[in-house]
C-alpha cells in the first residue's frame, strides 16, 4: 500500500484529543503497562498512552468516572480512517473489480462483525473500560476497535496504521471475498449481463407470505424488462440471491424455462 497517500485532502482529525486536558492524565501504572501489552500484541509503539486508553473507555465508564473521556470521538474518526485506508487497500489487491464488488468488500470488512472478530483475536475486550452493570458485548468491541484506529492515527499518523490494517484485514479480506463475492449471485449475474451488453438486472418484490416473525419472500429478478426467474427467501436479500442464481443458470443454459 502507497505511504504518499496523504488523507488529510479527505479526513481531518479532530481536535477534542489536543486540546482537552482529560485525555493526558497520568494513567495508574497498572493500566499503563496493560495497554503497553495490547500495543506490543499490536505491533505498534505508541507514545500517548492517554489516546489508547480514551479508544477503550467506554461511555458507561466514563459516566461513572467523572474526569474520564469516553471512545465515541475517537470511533467517529476511527470510522473515517478505517473507510479511507481499506477503500485504498481494495482498490490496489482487487484493480479488476468494479465499485460495486468494492463496495459490496468494503461494507462487510468494516461491519461490526468483521471487526468484532479481530478484536477478539487479540483480545480487546480484556482492554476496554466498562461501567459496574455493562458487559461487553460484540458492538462495543467493534467500536472499540475503531476508537483504537483513530488513536493510533493521531498518534502515529497514516503509514502506521495503513501497516497495521493491512496486516490485521488481509486475511479477513481473503475469506471475505471468497465468501461473499464468489458467492454473490447478483453480482455474477450482473457482470454477465453487462459483459453481453444487455443491461442491468432488476428485481421486484412479487409477495410476502407467512407471519410478520417469520416471512418469505418471493422475488422476481427481471432483465430488460422481461421475468427470467424467481426465487424466495427469509429476506428481500436472500430472495433476491435465490433470484439471481437461478436467472443465472437460465441464461447459461437457454433450454431452462423462465418465470411466466
Amino acid at each position: 500500500m502507497r505511504a504518499t497517500v496523504s488523507i488529510t485532502n479527505v479526513i481531518s482529525a479532530p481536535e477534542h484529543s489536543k486540546n482537552n486536558p482529560m485525555t493526558i492524565q497520568p494513567l495508574p501504572p497498572k493500566r499503563f503497562k496493560e495497554l503497553d501489552q495490547l500495543c506490543q500484541k499490536l505491533g505498534v509503539t505508541c507514545g500517548r498512552m492517554g489516546l489508547v486508553n480514551e479508544a477503550l473507555t467506554h461511555s458507561s465508564y466514563a459516566a461513572e468516572n467523572p474526569g474520564s473521556q469516553d471512545y465515541e470521538k475517537l470511533e467517529f474518526f476511527g470510522d473515517a480512517v478505517l473507510k479511507f485506508v481499506i477503500s485504498e487497500y481494495l482498490l490496489e489487491r482487487f484493480p479488476d473489480y468494479d465499485e460495486g464488488q468494492l463496495t459490496e468488500l468494503r461494507a462487510v470488512l468494516v461491519s461490526d462483525r468483521i471487526l468484532a472478530e479481530i478484536g477478539e483475536q487479540f483480545n480487546l475486550s480484556k482492554y476496554i473500560l466498562l461501567g459496574r452493570n455493562v458487559q461487553t458485548r460484540p458492538s462495543i468491541t467493534a467500536n472499540a476497535m475503531e476508537a483504537l484506529i483513530g488513536a493510533i492515527y493521531q498518534d502515529l499518523g497514516l503509514f502506521q496504521v495503513q501497516t497495521l490494517l493491512v496486516r490485521l484485514f488481509g486475511h479477513q479480506t481473503t475469506v471475505v471475498d471468497r465468501d461473499e463475492i464468489k458467492d454473490n449471485y447478483k453480482a455474477q449475474l450482473q457482470e454477465f449481463t453487462q459483459s453481453r451488453a444487455e443491461g442491468t438486472p432488476s428485481y421486484v418484490v412479487v409477495s410476502t407470505d407467512g407471519p410478520p416473525h417469520d416471512p418469505i419472500f418471493t422475488v422476481v429478478v427481471k432483465l430488460e424488462g422481461k421475468p427470467l426467474a424467481e426465487g424466495t427467501g427469509k429476506s428481500k436479500k436472500a430472495a433476491e440471491q435465490d433470484a439471481a442464481k437461478l436467472a443465472f443458470q437460465v441464461l447459461q443454459d437457454p433450454t431452462r424455462s423462465v418465470v411466466a
